[in-house]
């Protein structure tokens, strides 16, 4: 019988469960105050070794550090490597000192979800979910090599994120910010109407420009990680050819003058690779927003106001994401959705119109 009762030092009656793994090594599992729980025990190892879904009980004591350093190695070939540093951040600092040292079998649900509930009183929604995501992540590949069953961060009630409000501005002030940027006065254009990513900007060269049709192909990204900056290339649907207005296109065939085909368009004053300018320092940027009046707004700002202008302009969604190099549509319209708010208003104008050239044809009442 593979369930025996034997006597604790104490005294005290307990009962030990005995069997053997898919591997034909003898598992004991002692402690049982009652028989049925014995037989319980038992009964799920059975099932778990009859439909291959054994776990070996050692394997829970593998250290969470452990499957990190497998999940970040795994993750370093395959996102940019800003993200990279983000997640090895994350890991770092919030992640590891709260759950390296765990063994993956004694973690519980409900430690996660207080763990998650104490860091979003000290740090932003945006912290606390990626610190989630990597210990989920993590977690997930302990799942995957068979370590354990479930992972305990699954459904956890994450804090959310606050929409923040955005500065659009309208093609005048664009324009008026432009003139007050002087030798930049393309780049500000190229940003507030064409809607490219700093680092898409800084990157782009000579041969990237498509005169003939008036295209920007975005090829490349100018990429910061930690303290280092390099040239790397953007995520596939990040690569595309943006339409560029005429207005514009003159700016930057200026820009290009004199330029071969592998130089950049936009350039450093020293020369190089542009570094990304702060509206609160003493930069060009920050003396072409107090010069030109405009409202204080960040050149990431100058993205979703070409947004806004492209879709007040009369665009559609699809038009926007692969203006902006967004994944899909959906991300698009999640992050523009009160621009597009209008688009209702124009819906019910043509049904109107509808209605009444249909009222006048018709001598029928509409009710």
């Amino acid at each position: 019988m593979p369930i025996y009762p034997y006597n604790t030092k104490s005294g005290d009656k307990r009962y030990r469960v005995t069997y053997r793994d898919p591997d034909h090594s003898q598992r004991t599992k002692r402690g049982f105050r009652r028989r049925k729980d014995a037989q319980d025990y038992l009964a799920r190892m059975t099932t778990y070794i009859s439909d291959n879904d054994y776990i070996d009980p050692n394997a829970g004591k593998t250290l969470v550090c452990q499957f990190a350093d497998t999940w970040l190695k795994g993750k370093k070939n395959v996102v940019k490597p800003k993200y990279y540093a983000d997640l090895e951040c994350s890991w770092r600092v919030h992640v590891c000192n709260a759950w390296g040292n765990r063994e993956i079998a004694s973690i519980r649900h409900s430690e996660i979800q207080t763990w998650v509930s104490e860091l979003a009183k000290k740090r932003s929604a945006t912290i606390t979910i990626r610190a989630h995501g990597v210990l989920k992540g993590v977690l997930d590949l302990a799942v995957r090599d068979g370590s354990i069953r479930r992972n305990p961060a699954d459904g956890c009630q994450l804090p959310r994120k606050q929409r923040k409000e955005r500065t659009h501005l309208t093609p005048a002030q664009v324009i008026d910010l432009a003139h007050a940027a002087g030798t930049y006065q393309a780049l500000i254009l190229t940003l507030g109407f064409c809607g490219l990513r700093w680092g898409e900007a800084a990157a782009l060269r000579v041969k990237h420009v498509d005169t003939q049709n008036n295209r920007l192909r975005v090829r490349l990204s100018w990429v910061r990680s930690g303290k280092k900056h390099f040239e790397g290339a953007p995520k596939t649907w990040e690569v595309r050819d943006v339409p560029v207005p005429d207005q514009v296109m003159s700016a930057i065939k200026e820009q290009c003058e004199g330029k071969g085909p592998e130089d950049l368009v936009f350039t450093a004053p020293s020369g190089g690779h542009l570094r990304e300018q702060s509206a609160k320092n003493h930069g060009w940027y920050a003396r072409a927003l107090r010069d030109s009046g405009v409202p204080t707004l960040t050149c990431h700002d100058l993205r979703h106001t070409a947004a806004s202008i492209a879709i007040s302009s009369g665009a559609n969604v699809k038009a926007v994401q692969r203006m902006l190099g967004h994944k899909n549509a959906a991300m698009t319209l999640d992050t523009y959705a009160d621009l597009f708010d209008t688009d209702l208003d124009d819906v019910a104008t043509s049904i109107s119109s509808k209605i009444a050239a249909a009222k006048t044809s018709n001598s029928g009442n509409v009710r």
